[in-house]
């Protein structure tokens, strides 16, 4: 299957399964002439006037612009993150019963869906306790920064986006790059951009050394806030006076995914902005 934009019918295509459904995209397991993928479907909006001119504003073509380089690179076929298959513009969802969560993405409010066509990996975990192995840690963080050194900006180096399939071959990849940024090879980076990768490197850093030491402890600790950061589990923790995290212990600033905080009986606002670690950003 070529990376670029297909063109598939949808007699072509088998939904096996719901993998995940959020408010930005619903990732579904299909079956593409006989062959296992997962499609991702983003909602997309238009460009708006706040918006800037040199940001990509579709999550699905930040995905594709990052898949293409990393299969021209040979990341793809390297295993490290998953295959890229192709993608697809314009969705007429009229003709996809099966894709009715977008039936109301139509002009002038939303516009019509786009998908990426990927790998469908099996038996895939993120990484944790259960699973770590200083090898697999450093396998990710190698990536990471191969990544970085060809100009991609992950963005979002969660733990959920740091993958461990084991059994049968192991592989350690990489997922979710729609929030990435695809820089021009070209180009100088700019002072900010380069400030984007230091920051990305440091954290990625700071994951791997709390996980080795929480593998020698032997419970999550150091490496908690990477987890939790920022989440309904969080924000209950420091109601109750539990530990929380200095800002301090993090290299450089943050900002809170607004999405995931608890607004219906946590009152944020009186959290001491310090004790909220934010370690990971979004670009």
């Amino acid at each position: 299957m070529a990376s670029g934009q297909l063109e598939l019918s949808p007699s072509e295509v088998t939904f096996l399964e719901v993998l995940h459904d959020s408010e930005e995209s619903v990732i579904y397991k299909v079956s593409v002439h006989g062959m296992d993928c997962v499609m991702k479907v983003f909602h997309e909006r238009p460009r708006q006037k706040w918006d800037p001119p040199e940001n990509e504003v579709s999550l699905c073509m930040r995905e594709v612009a990052a898949y293409q380089r990393l299969k021209a690179k040979g990341l793809c076929a390297l295993g490290v993150v998953p295959n890229f298959y192709g993608f697809m513009t314009d969705i007429d969802v009229t003709y996809w019963p099966n894709l009715f969560p977008f039936n109301r993405d139509t002009p002038p409010d939303s516009l019509l869906p786009k998908a990426i066509l990927i790998e469908y990996v099996p038996n895939m975990k993120q990484i944790e306790l259960t699973n770590y192995m200083k090898e697999r840690a450093e396998t990710l963080r190698n990536t990471l920064f191969e990544m970085n050194q060809i100009n991609i900006l992950h963005g979002d180096i969660y733990p959920r986006n740091m993958m461990v399939c084991s059994g049968g071959k192991e592989r350690v990849l990489w997922i979710d790059f729609d929030v990435s940024r695809t820089l021009p090879e070209d180009k100088s980076l700019t002072e900010e951009q380069q400030r984007w990768f230091d920051l990305e490197a440091r954290l990625m850093n700071t994951f791997v050394n709390n996980m080795a030491a929480d593998a020698v402890e032997g419970k999550l600790h150091k490496a908690w806030p990477c987890y939790y950061d920022a989440t309904y589990t969080y924000w209950k923790r420091v109601k109750m006076g539990l530990s929380g995290w200095k800002r301090s212990n993090w290299p450089g600033p943050g900002v809170a995914n607004a999405d995931n905080e608890d607004s219906e009986d946590e009152d944020v606002g009186a959290i001491d902005d310090d004790q909220i670690p934010r370690p990971w950003m979004e670009f």
